[in-house]
């Protein structure tokens, strides 16, 4: 089988998309460089951001990056394209209507695994952006695969913005005891397992090895999807997300 080019549109944010990056080269079963996905990353981090927009559509409107940018990996000769950001995916369509070669979704593929391998599950948290949250693309997904949801209450949402821009984003230490406490809460609010539903809190699930099967990284997700997707095999220690599949 030819070689597959993965596609990164990256930049948003841009320590999210090394970090994919780095999850997707330490979960290929690979013995030498070659046996590694070829990957082009576009790590824009000019691209305005996404929570500004969706909630104030007078600030700038990060879509015509975006779909630039995605121009751009399919003529450089990109077999599929990934994007490691939650919130950009309020924007999915109108991007994958303007490339010809199929854009993975992290939200369908994160609730989708969910729904697979995760028996017993019966609701589902949801940590992310604000923007993520008001646009309701993960409510809209869990509730079609016959789950409930709950989001974080105001004062717990308003925290996790504050951990997610002005500590992961920001490159300052992360208060890992308040994330754990909004994940706690949620959990005791009746969610069976807590998707972090947005990039940045992957970082914080990467740095400190949470390894909690409670909580489904939507990054480790695309990851494995991604190596799925260009005939690569996980690595044995890759765990259960091995079992998402894309499905254009």
């Amino acid at each position: 089988m030819a070689e597959k080019l993965l596609g990164v549109l990256g930049g948003v944010g841009p320590l999210a998309t090394i970090y994919f990056a780095d999850m997707v080269i330490k979960m290929t079963d690979a013995q030498r460089d070659q046996d590694h996905i070829p990957m082009l990353i576009l790590n824009n981090s000019t691209i305005p951001d996404r929570t500004d927009y969706i909630l104030d559509n007078s600030k700038p409107n990060p879509l015509p990056v975006m779909v630039e940018d995605a121009r751009k990996l399919e003529k450089a000769g990109c077999d599929f394209i990934v994007i490691p950001c939650n919130t950009a995916h309020y924007f999915y369509s109108e991007i994958q209507e303007n490339v010809g070669i199929p854009i993975v979704n992290i939200i369908e593929e994160t609730v989708r695994y969910i729904s697979r391998n995760n028996e017993g599950v019966k609701c589902v948290g949801i940590l992310a952006t604000e923007g993520t949250v008001v646009t309701g693309s993960y409510q809209k997904e869990i509730i079609k695969r016959g789950l409930d949801y709950r989001v974080p209450n105001d004062k717990n949402q308003k925290s996790l913005m504050d951990i997610i821009y002005n500590q992961v984003k920001a490159g300052s230490e992360v208060d890992i005891c308040e994330f754990l406490r909004i994940v706690g809460d949620l959990k005791a609010d009746g969610c069976d397992a807590v998707i972090l539903g947005c990039t940045e809190l992957s970082v914080i699930n990467k740095n400190f090895n949470l390894k909690r099967k409670d909580i489904v990284d939507s990054m480790e997700v695309l990851a494995k999807v991604s190596i799925s997707l260009c005939g690569k095999e996980l690595k044995n220690n890759s765990g259960e997300y091995a079992a998402a599949k894309f499905e254009v």
